[in-house]
């Protein structure tokens, strides 16, 4: 059970992390002059909808510490939450498990 457990935080993980990811990615490629009217720009804005819930609150906390100014660090941020959460669960679970 354990097991299942674990194997579905990781896949959730990694999901997560892929679509934060792309959407980083294809952030650069908006901000150099691909169309939001384009595929590309629908696939975007599409990622940034799902992805909003985590980042929106990671960059509230980000803008009462520190000013990146035009750069959003928040994503990035997420993305080493998401992994280091994930970590954390884990290693609860395998404690648990063999305790």
């Amino acid at each position: 059970m354990i097991l299942i457990i674990t194997q579905i935080i990781l896949v959730v993980s990694n999901i997560l992390i892929i679509v934060l990811l792309a959407r980083a990615l294809l952030s650069w490629i908006i901000y150099f002059g691909v169309r939001y009217d384009s595929a590309l720009g629908r696939f975007y804005r599409f990622l940034t909808n799902i992805t909003e819930p985590l980042v929106a609150p990671v960059r509230r906390l980000l803008s009462r510490f520190i000013n990146t100014g035009m750069f959003d660090l928040a994503p990035l941020v997420t993305f080493f939450i998401i992994i280091i959460v994930s970590r954390i669960l884990i290693t609860i679970l395998y404690a648990i498990a063999s305790a």
